[in-house]
């Protein structure tokens, strides 16, 4: 876990104090004296982990956090205020600034290694799902990127009901404010409820003095069976220089805060989990609506001819299977396009995969092939129960007329190639589909409108 942290602190004494500790846990430290440096290091070596001195900020009002949370380049690199322990402002001013976490020169080495690598983990996740977004950019895809810190867009709600000593009116209200200025739609669960009443939240507090240690860590485990996709991020409360804070992370909570904390803190801490689930949410979404549209055919929203070949290869490699193709092709259908213009033909492609798919089963495979043509990919199905899902599909496309914008009545048939592996011992996705394509040109020749099996076509 240990990564590489840049710290800036004016104080020579400081610096080199910082970084015989953090060396000791392993970290890989770079030293910065001021804003130059810092500004140097962040471009030819990007940290995990930033460390700033608070009172050299304040001095500078705030400058270098204001460059590190206003750039995309290093917005969610997590940022610490290094503090007096006596100044108590400055929770205040790192909410404000939007700085991760807050420590005191005097905070304790295996605490601070602690938080620094809770944050340093969520950073890695956030490269992660940025990765992957690049991926989608460099395939060709035109959707913006997922920018860090989200932008709000729906209801974000918390439960607090395992926190309830914590979190009295007055408390709740302090945070509630503090955060409504980066979520508008906040909710605050205090009641425990019926799981299946309350809706799903976006993060959980469990307050081991509320529950006592064995049913707090009870409840985290619980928590975590509840959501065994593990969506939902858990901030544990307790006294943090207890083990019970570490042992907390191993039973799948987040993050762990002090049940002492300040308003300021618990905002800025919910508000850092908040943001790293929206993204993350965001990404993956983002990630499979492209892999789908990268599968699918964006006029009917069928699968394409890519992924039915796949799928096809992948049956046809399965043993003791039968796999069966059919090759569906709209007759004279240039002369749909030819009288009625593109739009009003692209108007009965999508209406035709519609009809196709009320009539297939929920097993088999529906695809469009290419141009007017449909791929329909079954197993394991009998020649007689083949021959009538053939026919119900012919009869799908011609017996009801397809209508134009001004519905005008367009008459269109079928004609249905049909090729199984068990004809022929087996063989590759190609091999099937070109004695199906075979039985196609025959059923066209014979006058189209019909269905004509491959084994006829020879």
């Amino acid at each position: 876990m240990p990564g590489r942290i840049l710290l800036l602190d004016p104080q020579v004494t400081n610096r080199m104090m910082m970084k015989s500790q953090l060396t000791r846990d392993f970290f890989d430290v770079a030293l910065a004296s001021d804003g130059t440096e810092l500004a140097q290091s962040l471009r030819f070596a990007p940290p995990d982990l930033v460390i700033l001195s608070y009172a050299a900020e304040r001095i500078a009002g705030f400058a270098n956090i204001n460059r590190l949370t206003q750039s995309q380049d290093t917005a969610h690199i997590p940022v610490i205020f290094l503090h007096d322990s006596a100044d108590t402002t400055v929770w205040d001013a790192a909410h404000d600034c939007l700085a991760d976490d807050v420590m005191a020169y005097t905070t304790q080495r295996w605490l601070m290694a602690a938080r620094i690598n809770m944050l340093i983990r969520g950073k890695e996740k956030l490269d992660a799902l940025m990765a992957r977004q690049s991926t989608i950019t460099q395939m060709g895809f035109a959707e913006p990127s997922v920018f860090y810190p989200p932008p709000f867009s729906k209801a974000v709600a918390l439960d607090f009901s395992c926190a309830l000593s914590i979190f009295n009116t007055t408390f709740q209200e302090s945070v509630a404010t503090l955060l409504s200025r980066d979520f508008p739609l906040l909710k605050m669960f205090r009641t425990p409820q019926d799981s299946a009443e309350r809706p799903p939240a976006d993060i959980s507090l469990v307050d081991e003095a509320s529950l006592g240690r064995t049913a707090a860590f009870q409840t985290i485990c619980d928590l975590r069976k509840r959501n065994p996709d593990r969506e939902t991020p858990i901030l544990y409360a307790c006294d943090t220089s207890s083990p019970n804070a570490a042992r907390s992370l191993e039973l799948g909570a987040q993050e762990f805060i002090s049940a002492s904390a300040s308003p300021s803190r618990f905002a800025t801490t919910l508000r850092r989990m908040i943001w790293q689930k929206q993204m993350s949410y965001r990404t993956e979404r983002a990630v499979a609506n492209h892999l789908k549209s990268a599968l699918t055919d964006p006029l009917t929203g069928l699968y394409n001819r890519r992924y039915g070949l796949q799928y096809l290869d992948q049956q046809l490699a399965r043993p003791q299977t039968s796999v069966t193709a059919m090759i569906l092709d709209l007759d004279r259908f240039k002369s749909v396009n030819d009288s009625y213009g593109h739009l009003t033909g692209d108007r009965v492609l999508k209406e035709a995969a519609k009809r196709l798919l009320r009539n297939i089963r929920g097993a088999d495979l529906l695809c469009r092939y290419g141009g007017e043509e449909f791929l329909v990919i079954l197993r394991d199905t009998p020649l007689e129960t083949l021959q009538e899902i053939a026919d119900r599909l012919r009869r799908a496309i011609c017996h009801s007329p397809f209508l134009d914008e001004s519905g005008n009545r367009i008459t269109v048939s079928a004609s249905i190639g049909v090729s199984t592996s068990a004809g022929f011992g087996g063989g590759e996705a190609m091999e099937v589909l070109e004695f199906a394509d075979r039985a196609l040109y025959r059923a066209k020749d014979s006058g189209r409108n019909r269905v004509i099996f491959g084994d006829q076509a020879a």
